[in-house]
């Protein structure tokens, strides 16, 4: 037997080469086979767990030197949350020698990837569980020392040539965990795909086939296949995406948003291109994208939000490069949304916002701000995209919006809902759209519009028709609002909107329209109307005015109720005592005509007692031309005042500055209605009367001028009512001093003052007219009638007599006889005579009974004291009735003796008694009788003297009244 050597030495070259590579082959078997593995095994192991930072685990690895294939089981990477970060069962990997050979590229035939695990956890806040590897990646890959040129070369030499025949990953899953929430959320995703002929340089057609498939936790798949290359980069293929329930995907949506989704299916598929070569980008054609039984629930909501039953894209297409979206089509049919108001705000607001308060208001101000910049960029035409939407259409829509800050919540829905949206386009002129679409308004009303709108400059046009809007279903708002109730009503209109500029100018026309309308205040009805229609509308925030070229009502009933605080409506609305109804504002306001036909308005003052009303009915009438900002109207209209009466108003108008002309009458009125206010301040109610008057008032410059003649005809006062603001005066004589034989009482009054003065009041001045009336027409009744029948005031207060006189002189007679005319047209009135004396008939008398003293032929005082004789008699007089020395009085002769005659007519009149001046008076007031019964023909029955008076303030006969 041969020894090793022997044989080695017996063997040629070519059996000694076939020895060399027999044991070659076993040593590279050996190693391969037995040795190499596990050193490859611990060398992964710690090399990744270096470069990771994290535990890895690699079970087991085998090398097959006959197959040059490499397997790898058991492989994880460890995480201190999630247990495993990253796991597989088995990767087998097998090169392809003779193929690397001949491509002159390594060239691998199969990469099989069996039981994949993969698990990225998001803590709450934000944190995922691979941040500390990406940080520890970044930070090595900072640490290495790279220079210009080689990151050039590297550059320009794109990446390795190699090429993979056949690349599938089997039985794998990606598991999302959010752990936002209370309780951590998993969405499991199983991973399928295979990927053909991956090469890095390859240009054949079959090259660098790829196919994903992913199973959705509960149904549903995406399916990615296409082809892919690497110099330059490119990739394209389709996308596809089937019955995809969206229930799992949301979950993890849930701990950050304000909503869930109970339901909700999703398919899409598009196809696309994307290549990284210069001018290239991302391109998407035919994209096509459909939602079903879509539902998104308020967090703890017991009903839908948003419902879309089926929404659908059709076409739709992306180009990077040009930055250009075309959309042929959306359609979505009977979608429902439903929004909640609650004291924290509107849900469906803030549906899509995070629910940490701080985050969710960043949220907002980032995307005003993103708004804010995108609007600027479109008004500067440097639009970032140019988006086009050809038609976007929806069927079937319904809104309901439910408040829940009323006292008890209410509901408006939108029912029946149909909008089409075309030429919707984004590009350097900005962002336009048309659009025109119908809906059902809170189940009886109906909107149609349509219009034509651009963004960037705001500038919007909409032609709006609405018919049947049941105005009683807004009733609980203005409730909240005001003391107010929509009883009923149904709102129409067919305007015309546009919105222009930043500010924005909105501008309303058109026609509006109300029927059958009514409101109530606390339950009781204070305005309704039949039909109130404006045509001729034009509203212009721009400008602040409002236009109205025919504002018609018919069938207006309006009641103003004075409550028993003294308030009227305008002020129990505003909760002020005394509210003028003035907002402050500068709008103008211009109305053609207003007319008013068949129509009622009533007034009721609750402080009175009994309760005061007045009824206008069949009111009708019209005025033309208003502006508040200055220009005459005429104003002409009639009415039946509680169904006797008839009331009319024609005039002008002017309402800056502030100017009325107006002429009014009113025939027929029955007084007995104005018992609340002759109780209160007469303290009387009224038994019979009718009222008629005619009126002008003048208002200008602020200032108030009106004549007001009254006609009472027929009017008597009845029973006395207590109140503790009757006028104290003889009412009744006063108005029997007023009353002609006809029984009517006609008195023109005047009223006059300035509408500025915070202390004027209309309806004072009146009650003060009335006060002065009554008390003059009591205390001075004939002076009265003499006013009122031309014979001027003050001329019958008393019929004047001469100082010391009982003979009537002419102007007594005058009197008397004026005085007797009157008598004749106020046969109710007994007259009263009181003979009156006072002081200067006490010196008339005594000055009459010092001249019979004097005896002779007295001549006067002045024709005395030019003679010594005349002197000298005054003189002795003096000496003789006061026993003084007229020696005494130092002055001259003439001053001497009118000092005497002074002092001796003191003495006369102080000798005057009483008994004197009482028969005077009472022979002054006989006389006046006898002339008024026998000359004057006034019967005898209508005269009474009554007792005389002794220093009274006139010398004559005092005249009175008493009447029914």
């Amino acid at each position: 037997m041969q020894t090793p050597a022997q044989w080695w030495r017996s063997r040629g070259w070519g059996g000694r080469i076939l020895a060399i590579l027999a044991v070659l082959y076993v040593l590279y078997v050996l190693v391969v086979g037995l040795l190499l593995p596990g050193w490859a095994r611990d060398q992964a192991r710690q090399r990744l767990s270096e470069l990771l930072g994290r535990d890895v685990t690699l079970e087991r690895v085998a090398l097959n030197p006959f197959t040059l294939s490499v397997t790898a089981e058991g492989f994880a990477v460890a995480d201190p949350r999630t247990e495993t970060l990253v796991r597989f069962d088995r990767l087998y990997v097998n090169a392809e020698l003779w193929a690397s050979l001949f491509h002159w590229r390594p060239w691998v035939g199969d990469v099989d990837l069996n039981g994949l695990r993969a698990r990225l956890r998001r803590e709450a806040d934000g944190a995922l569980n691979v941040d500390d590897i990406l940080a520890r990646l970044r930070q090595r890959a900072a640490d290495e020392p790279t220079g210009p040129e080689a990151d050039g070369e590297q550059e320009q030499a794109g990446p390795p040539a190699f090429t993979v025949s056949h690349f599938s990953v089997e039985d794998g899953s990606v598991d999302l965990i959010d752990a936002a929430a209370e309780e951590p959320l998993t969405l499991t995703l199983p991973v399928a795909f295979v990927v053909e002929d991956l090469t890095t340089r390859g240009v054949d057609e079959d090259d660098n086939r790829y196919q994903l498939h992913v199973e959705g936790p509960d149904g549903g798949s995406l399916d990615w296949d296409g082809r892919f290359a690497f110099e330059p980069l490119s990739v394209d293929g389709r996308l596809r995406m089937d019955q995809v329930d969206l229930v799992s995907f949301a979950r993890l949506l849930e701990p950050h948003f304000r909503f869930t989704v109970p339901a909700g299916m999703l398919a899409l598929g598009a196809d696309y291109r994307f290549s990284a070569a210069p001018g290239q980008g991302l391109t998407v054609n035919n994209g096509a994208l459909t939602l079903s039984g879509l539902r998104l629930r308020p967090r703890d909501g017991d009903e839908d939000a948003v419902t879309v039953p089926e929404l659908t894209v059709s076409g739709a297409g992306l180009d990077t490069a040009g930055r250009t979206v075309t959309v042929p089509e959306v359609t979505v049919s009977d979608p429902a949304a439903r929004a909640v108001l609650t004291d924290q705000g509107l849900d469906l607001a803030t549906l899509f916002l995070p629910v940490d308060p701080q985050r969710a208001e960043q949220t907002r101000e980032k995307v005003r701000e993103e708004a804010r910049q995108a609007e600027e960029k479109l008004r500067q035409g440097e639009a970032d995209w140019r988006v086009r939407l050809d038609r976007f259409a929806v069927t079937g829509a319904a809104a309901v919006f439910r408040d829940t800050t009323l006292p008890e919540a209410r509901e408006l829905t939108l029912t029946d809902g149909a909008l089409t949206v075309t030429d919707f386009r984004i590009d350097q002129d900005g962002l336009r759209w048309q659009w025109e679409g119908d809906t059902r308004v809170l189940e009886e009303g109906r909107l149609g519009h349509s219009g034509q709108a651009r963004l960037a400059p705001l500038d919007l046009k909409a032609d709006l028709k609405l018919q049947g809007l049941p105005l009683a279903t807004l009733s609980p708002w203005v409730e909240a609002a005001l003391p107010i109730t929509v009883q009923q009503g149904r709102a129409g209109g067919d305007l015309t909107l546009t919105v222009a500029g930043d500010t924005p100018r909105v501008t309303v026309s058109g026609r509006a329209s109300v029927e059958e309308g009514a409101l109530a205040e606390n339950g009781r009805r204070f305005l309704s109307v039949a039909n109130l229609s404006a045509d001729g509308l034009k509203v212009d925030t721009g400008a602040e005015t409002v236009t109205v070229d025919g504002l018609a009502a018919r069938g207006l009933d309006v009641l103003h109720v004075i409550d028993d605080q003294g308030r009227g409506l305008a002020a129990r609305l505003s909760g002020e005592d005394d509210a003028d109804g003035s907002d402050g504002g500068d709008w103008r306001v211009r109305l053609g005509r207003v007319s008013v036909n068949a129509s009622r308005i009533a007034h009721r003052d609750l402080t009175l007692s009994p309760e005061y009303q007045v009824t206008v009915q069949d009111w009708q009438g019209r005025m033309d031309g208003f502006d508040s900002a200055g220009g005459e109207a005429r104003v002409d209209t009639r009415g039946e005042v509680n169904g006797t009466a008839t009331l009319t108003l024609k005039g002008t108008v002017d309402a800056d500055p502030l100017t009325l002309d107006l002429d009014g009458t009113l025939k027929g009125y029955g007084m007995d209605t104005l018992t609340p206010f002759t109780s209160r301040y007469l303290g009387f109610g009224v038994e019979k009367g009718q009222l008629s008057l005619q009126s002008r008032v003048n208002v200008k410059d602020n200032r108030l001028d009106s004549t007001i003649d009254l006609a009472a005809d027929d009017f008597y006062l009845g029973e006395r009512m207590p109140s503790d603001q009757a006028m104290d005066v003889p009412v009744k004589l006063g108005l029997s001093v007023l009353r002609d034989g006809s029984g009517m009482i006609r008195l023109p009054v005047s009223l006059s003052g300035d509408l500025s003065d915070p202390d004027f009041s209309v309806s004072g001045v009146v009650l003060r007219v009335i006060r002065n009336v009554l008390v003059k027409a009591a205390t001075a009744p004939f002076s009265m009638l003499a006013g009122l029948l031309g014979g001027g005031d003050d001329d019958l207060e008393y019929v004047p007599y001469g100082a010391g006189e009982a003979r009537p002189r002419e102007d007594t007679r005058e009197a008397l006889e004026k005085l007797a005319t009157i008598l004749e047209q106020r046969g109710a009135i007994t007259l009263l005579l009181t003979g009156q004396s006072n002081a200067d008939d006490r010196r008339a008398l005594g000055e009459a009974e010092l001249v019979d003293d004097l005896g002779g032929d007295w001549r006067g005082l002045d024709m005395a004291l030019t003679s010594e004789a005349g002197r000298e008699r005054i003189l002795d007089a003096y000496r003789d009735r006061l026993d003084r020395d007229p020696e005494s009085l130092d002055a001259d002769p003439r001053e001497r003796a009118r000092q005497a005659w002074r002092q001796l007519l003191e003495q006369a009149a102080e000798q005057v008694d009483d008994d004197a001046l009482r028969r005077l008076a009472e022979r002054r007031a006989e006389q006046a009788r006898d002339l008024l019964t026998g000359e004057f023909g006034l019967a005898a029955r209508r005269v009474r003297l009554e007792s005389p008076e002794v220093d009274a303030e006139y010398h004559g006969v005092g005249l009175g009244a008493e009447g029914l």
